[in-house]
């Protein structure tokens, strides 16, 4: 069986991704069997990485897809996906690259329901109009998100937003890409 390898920036997306990749991928994929999510310390303990771990995925016994999943933070996001794919060497088949514009937390923005599921006491209704939260994609997302929702946590708030994300209403174009992409992978 083929074999998918996901790696992040940091364990608050690891946190998002187990809850949300089990709503796209088919069911016969089973997280931490034949697909798993490797964290990094941070964007520069990822690139990193990179390098390695495509020497040891390219003498892979079974094929093997990866997807390398980065915010674009203030980054040009065409350059930054040539970086990254330049770190992969002649590793080319399967491989999946997603920048997330800006940060991970514009994939909340773009669902703000799925924050009022997950949290009660947060109201939805206040920002959903707003033309601002219309394109999350262009939105310094993680400090907007602080200053409408004082309560959000990196990596706890992650793990409980990502439950209710719905994958196919969301505001975030990079997020409709990631779906996009995951769903091309796994096949």
């Amino acid at each position: 069986m083929r074999r998918v390898e996901i790696l992040v920036e940091e364990r608050s997306m690891e946190e998002c991704l187990r809850s949300l990749l089990p709503m796209i991928v088919p069911s016969h994929w089973v997280l931490d069997e034949n697909y798993f999510i490797r964290p990094h310390q941070g964007k520069s303990d990822l690139r990193k990485s990179i390098p390695a771990k495509m020497q040891v995925f390219n003498n892979w016994h079974e094929p093997i897809s990866v997807v390398i999943l980065h915010d674009q933070d203030s980054a040009d996001c065409k350059i930054l996906k040539q970086q990254i794919k330049s770190l992969c060497g002649s590793f080319s088949k399967g491989l999946l690259i997603r920048i997330i514009c800006t940060e991970l937390e514009s994939w909340y923005l773009g669902d703000l329901l799925a924050i009022e599921k997950a949290f009660p006491s947060f109201r939805s209704i206040n920002y959903i109009s707003k033309a601002k939260f219309r394109n999350p994609d262009r939105l310094n997302a993680k400090d907007q998100l602080k200053r409408i929702f004082p309560d959000y946590h990196e990596v706890s708030s992650s793990r409980e937003i990502s439950r209710f994300l719905d994958v196919n209403n969301n505001r975030s174009e990079s997020f409709n890409q990631f779906v996009k992409g995951i769903r091309k992978i796994f096949i």
